[in-house]
């Protein structure tokens, strides 16, 4: 008897580590929660404590432009009313927060956010069940020049010179230079285009993993000596310039 149960005991421990079997509490299920508070742009406190995080975008930061308008839409258009929260592949991330999909009156409020230029469309796989939608709505945002979006309406600073990008970190600009070099680091899994010779600490565009795909041919070959036009938030990585791109849109050969 002792015997058997232990044999039983043994083939649901493998069935689980397998993957075979599942707990209660790693299945994602769709949930209607009441809004509490909201935290920034793209996150909020439920009625149950829950700290929910946007999945698919990623609104300013404290110090950032517009960070104050993208926390009040949100605040205006969630707080205090009951929500349908959606999952995808991955229930919370590294800083114990629900991952979710947004829903309220029939729409869904990440897609709002992206589309009134109150946050960017940001890929984080394996999330991406609906990012072709926020792409759509960024492409909108910019042509509309809404938002974080609206400095492209003076033609004056609407193209920065790669040289300058260090003086806008923390902003949504549009850095035009050439592809001098570029790297492909496959243990790391990143693909580097540098703008200046020697590189370290001039604008660097940074391209993961993840995001290869994502463009005609691979981007170290694609981009290589093209004359080009990137749009992204500018940050800053130890003294270097960067802006992380995701998506082919982000990047417009003009020569």
């Amino acid at each position: 008897m002792f015997k058997k149960s232990l044999i039983l005991i043994v083939t649901l421990l493998i069935l689980i580590s397998c993957g075979c079997l599942s707990s209660d509490e790693n299945r994602i299920v769709n949930s209607t929660t009441t809004v509490v508070k909201v935290i920034d742009g793209d996150t909020f406190v439920t009625d149950s404590g829950e700290k929910v995080r946007l999945i698919g975008i990623d609104s300013p930061e404290i110090d950032e432009s517009y960070y104050a308008e993208a926390k009040d839409y949100l605040s205006t258009r969630v707080e205090g009313k009951q929500v349908l929260l959606e999952g995808d592949s991955s229930n919370r991330d590294t800083y114990d927060r629900l991952l979710r999909y947004v829903w309220l009156d029939g729409e869904l409020v990440n897609r709002e956010l992206v589309e009134e230029g109150l946050a960017l469309s940001k890929t984080y796989e394996p999330d991406i069940k609906y990012q072709h939608i926020f792409n759509d709505a960024q492409q909108r945002a910019r042509n509309e020049q809404v938002g974080i979006w609206s400095y492209l309406a003076n033609s004056d600073t609407a193209v920065i010179f790669y040289l300058e990008a260090d003086n806008y970190v923390g902003q949504v600009r549009t850095v035009e230079g050439t592809v001098l070099s570029t790297a492909k680091n496959e243990e790391d899994g990143i693909i580097y285009l540098n703008f200046h010779d020697p590189y370290k600490g001039y604008f660097t565009v940074i391209i993961w993993q993840d995001s290869w795909s994502n463009f005609p041919q691979s981007p170290d070959a694609y981009y290589d000596g093209k004359n080009v036009l990137v749009t992204g938030k500018i940050i800053d990585y130890k003294g270097t310039p960067e802006i992380e791109v995701s998506d082919g849109s982000q990047i417009e050969i003009v020569g």
